[in-house]
């Protein structure tokens, strides 16, 4: 058996094979994609029996969730035009339910098997890579549940009103056949390959005796349309727009205008930006490992890839301490070789002080370097193996690319670490696998961090990649665990109003002790210029290091322990001014 997994966590991939190999007794041959283009590039050119997709493998670049779902279905229609789509297991986004409607299109690709919900677990996975779910069971239950019925339907129809702007549009470019081909490649993307064959038939004879002979889309449409259309019922063309289409005769009047409404931006490039899976999502009884949890320690072992990549981004409230994480956690890994990049995408950019203050030639290098990588050029001011990109402070952050630029700075980088405040746009977050909050011990800070929090959950962004870091840590009655049940709950300031944001028992932190000498060392540091955290002390180091390793493995197999508190409490969470009830 040979699978194809697009999953960015190895270690997850790891513990599928290992538990698929121990239940069926078959030996896998498997290889793993990290990126959507990865993944299309491998199930192309090799052979697999099976291939694996999470879905959350990339994050799309849009804050719609109708476009995502339009952007995913094309990228599954174009894999399955290479691969059996009855052999392709799609782990499901969280929002996803088992015969929600954008699933039942997927029906007409040939994809049958998506796992949803509770069933986004290792043994489901196992057991559908041993046996798909085959095209009658899927039919079956599409075909016994209404909205689904709906969507699996309606997925191969075209209003009258969008054909009529399509042939008005043709109609307007009298006659000039060079854009023929041009138009039809910028439909395509829009619509589901049976939606597009509905679309030819009702196309004027001058479009479609050009589009056969120089439109490559047009030839693998009508090819895939030979093999795929007769599994589904499609409804047919609107007569009045067929007889238009043929005598080519009726007048439309603004055309132009209903032109420039069909004419869709081309879909921007897929990013290569790693989205790693919750292991709790691939866990066969989550209940019984959250016990293992709380009697014993958890360790996750790390093999790390050629074509390792990561991007996490770092925030908290002024003063807290981000950069001073970002600038350590760097420092560390450019020093093990590893290729690192520390992006600068606060309001005071920090990083180009630090960087830059002591000659002019850096500070040209850097101030540019930003506004280059938004345009796909990868320019940052270079120390070895760490790459500076920043900008002049006040410079505008809402003028940058923000997939472009951390899909270019990703490229060029193993690890991509950015500094973030509360006014950094939201597409970075969205970009990231990994949202780090740094929190110190002033809880007059609290309320702000849950204020973003909820803003982050609120605009879809899942509080799954949330991780704490507890900086300047001191041993006192305020304990970690009354620090995280904090940040886990957002509450209004008249305390009339409770949002939980996460699983306080669930949630990795790690903690960063305060040590007099080291900062001490560090303020020597910033005013000499001089980055020598390897000076701190061992505690601080080995603190250091279990974040680090959870970002990248620095020396092969390496042993992370991921703390969780998990005393139960009978209280609510306690939120920003929740801290100071009267108990």
């Amino acid at each position: 058996m040979k699978v194809l997994f697009g999953i960015a966590n190895e270690d997850t991939v790891k513990g599928i094979v290992k538990f698929y190999e121990e239940k069926y007794h078959e030996k896998i041959e498997y290889k793993t994609a990290l990126y959507l283009k990865d993944f299309r590039e491998k199930i192309t050119s090799e052979d697999f029996d099976r291939a694996v997709l999470s879905e959350e493998l990339d994050k799309m670049p849009t804050k719609s969730y109708a476009e995502a779902d339009k952007l995913i279905f094309e990228y599954i229609d174009g894999i399955t035009n290479n691969f059996e789509g009855r052999d392709l297991i799609l782990i499901c986004s969280e929002r996803r339910k088992l015969g929600d409607a954008f699933l039942a299109k997927l029906f007409v690709l040939g994809v049958y098997t998506t796992l949803t919900g509770a069933n986004r677990t290792k043994g489901k996975v196992c057991a559908a890579i041993n046996s798909p779910t085959t095209k009658k069971e899927a039919r079956t239950y599409y075909g016994n549940n209404t909205s689904a019925s709906n969507a699996y339907n309606d997925s191969a129809e075209v209003s009258e009103l969008e054909l009529r702007k399509i042939i008005a549009y043709y109609k307007n470019l009298n006659g000039d056949k060079s854009k023929y081909c041009e138009i039809f490649d910028r439909l395509v993307p829009q619509y589901t390959t049976e939606q597009m064959v509905i679309i030819t038939k009702c196309l004027p004879k001058d479009v479609i005796e050009v589009l056969e002979k120089d439109s490559e889309s047009y030839k693998n449409i009508i090819e895939t349309s030979n093999i795929q259309i007769p599994q589904v019922q499609t409804t047919p063309p609107p007569k009045s727009v067929v007889q238009e289409a043929k005598s080519n005769a009726i007048e439309i009047k603004n055309g132009n205008e209903i032109a420039e409404k069909i004419v869709i931006k081309e879909v921007p490039k897929e990013k290569i930006v790693e989205k790693v899976i919750e292991k709790e999502v691939v866990k066969e009884v989550p209940k019984v490992i959250t016990q293992v949890v709380e009697k014993e320690v958890v360790k996750q072992y790390y093999d790390v890839p050629k074509d390792y990549r990561k991007t996490v981004i770092f925030v908290g409230a002024p003063k807290t301490g981000t950069t001073f994480c970002i600038n350590a956690i760097g420092t560390y890994l450019a020093k093990q070789k590893v290729k690192t990049a520390m992006v600068d995408m606060t309001r005071k950019r920090d990083l180009y002080t630090i960087y830059t203050y002591d000659n002019t030639g850096k500070r040209n290098i850097a101030g540019d370097s930003l506004r280059y990588a938004s345009s796909g050029k990868n320019e940052p001011l270079i120390y070895d193996k760490l790459s500076i990109y920043t900008a002049v402070p006040g410079e505008d952050r809402k003028s940058y690319n923000p997939n472009l630029l951390v899909d270019t700075i990703s490229k060029n980088n193993n690890v991509v670490l950015i500094d973030a405040d509360f006014s950094t746009p939201l597409d970075y977050f969205r970009l990231a696998q990994d949202i780090y909050i740094v929190q110190d011990m002033n809880i007059l800070n609290v309320n702000q961090i849950t204020l973003f929090l909820r803003e982050l959950k609120q605009r879809g962004i899942g509080m799954e990649k949330v991780k704490i870091i507890i900086n300047k840590y001191v041993d006192c009655s305020l304990s970690t665990k009354d620090i995280i049940d904090g940040i886990a709950t957002y509450t209004s300031y008249d305390l009339k109003m409770f949002d939980e944001l996460f699983n306080p028992k669930r949630i990795q932190y790690f903690v960063l002790p305060f040590d007099v000498d080291n900062y001490t060392k560090y303020i020597d540091m910033v005013y000499k210029y001089s980055n020598k955290f390897s000076s701190f002390t061992k505690n601080f180091q080995d603190n250091l290091n279990q974040i680090i390793n959870t970002i990248y493995p620095t020396k092969g197999d390496v042993s992370v322990e991921e703390k969780h508190y998990t005393q139960e409490t009978t209280s609510k969470p306690k939120g920003g001014f929740g801290f100071f009830k009267r108990k």
